[in-house]
C-alpha cells in the first residue's frame, strides 16, 4: 500500500515545487541573473521539500484522485500562480527602480552604471537605493514573509480551481498602482528638490546671462542630492517595506 501511494505523494511534492519554483523565477533578488541557475534550482527544492508536509493536506487529495490531462492542466496552473505571486514582488521593487532613477535625474547624479538585479543601466544613485532594498529584504527576513504568503495563498487559490485570469489582472493593476504611489510618496523630495533648485538656477540665469550656469550649479546639485539622500534613505527604505509587509500580509 506505500508503495502504491508513493508516486501520488512525489507528484503532489513536484505540484508544490511548480508554485514555489514560479515564485522564485520571477521574485526580486532571487531571481538575480547574478545567483546561478544551480543555486536556485536548489533553493526552490528546498524550500518546496520544506513546505510540503505542511502544505500536503490541500495538494494529496487532489492529486491522487486527478486524471493525467487534470494533473498537466494543474502543472501550468501552479506554475502561472507562483510566477504571479512573484511578479506582485517585482511589481513593487520595478517601481523603486524607475522612480529612483528619476530622483537621480532631479538630482542631476544620472551617469549610467551596471546594476545588481538587472543587466541594464541605471544611476549610480538609483543603483545604490535598489540594491538597499534588495538586501534589506534578506536581512529583514522578509524573504521568510513571501514563503509564508505562498502557503497563504492554498486556501485563497486552491489546487485544482484554475487559473483566473481576470482576477490575476485585476490583482497585479491594484499591486501595481499601489507599488507606483508608494515610490512616489518616497521620492516625493527629490522631486520637489530638483524642481526647486532648477528653478533658481533658471532664475539665476536670467539675472546674470554671463555666467556659466550648469557649471557652476552642478556640483551643488550633486552635492544637495547626496545629502537629501543621507538625510532620508532610512525613512525611504522603512516606507518601502511598510508598504511591502502590507502585500505580503494580504497576498
Amino acid at each position: 500500500m506505500t508503495t502504491a501511494i508513493l508516486p501520488d505523494y512525489l507528484l503532489s511534492m513536484f505540484i508544490v515545487f511548480c508554485r514555489v519554483g514560479g515564485c522564485l523565477m520571477t521574485m526580486p533578488g532571487f531571481s538575480s541573473p547574478r545567483l546561478t541557475l544551480n543555486i536556485r534550482i536548489f533553493l526552490a527544492l528546498a524550500v518546496s521539500l520544506a513546505m510540503s508536509p505542511m502544505l500536503m493536506p490541500f495538494v494529496y487529495p487532489v492529486i491522487s484522485t486527478a486524471s493525467h490531462s487534470t494533473i498537466l492542466l494543474t502543472v501550468a496552473t501552479e506554475v502561472l500562480i507562483g510566477g504571479l505571486i512573484g511578479f506582485f514582488g517585482r511589481a513593487f521593487f520595478g517601481a523603486l527602480q524607475m522612480m529612483a532613477g528619476a530622483m537621480a535625474n532631479a538630482s542631476s547624479f544620472n551617469m549610467p552604471s551596471m546594476t545588481v538585479e538587472e543587466y541594464e543601466q541605471l544611476p549610480p544613485m538609483a543603483s545604490l537605493v535598489t540594491l538597499t532594498a534588495t538586501a534589506m529584504l534578506f536581512i529583514s527576513g522578509a524573504h521568510a514573509d513571501v514563503f509564508v504568503a505562498v502557503a497563504e495563498t492554498y486556501t485563497v487559490a486552491p489546487v485544482g480551481e484554475g487559473f483566473a485570469a481576470q482576477a490575476a489582472f485585476e490583482q497585479y493593476v491594484g499591486k501595481l498602482s499601489a507599488a507606483m504611489y508608494l515610490c512616489l510618496r518616497i521620492t516625493a523630495p527629490f522631486m520637489v528638490y530638483g524642481i526647486i533648485i532648477n528653478l533658481s538656477l533658471g532664475l539665476t540665469n536670467r539675472l546674470m546671462p554671463q555666467m556659466p550656469v550648469y557649471f557652476v550649479g552642478l556640483p551643488a546639485i550633486v552635492c544637495g542630492g547626496l545629502f537629501l539622500l543621507w538625510m532620508t534613505i532610512t525613512e525611504m527604505v522603512s516606507l518601502f517595506f511598510e508598504g511591502l509587509g502590507n502585500w505580503l500580509s494580504l497576498v
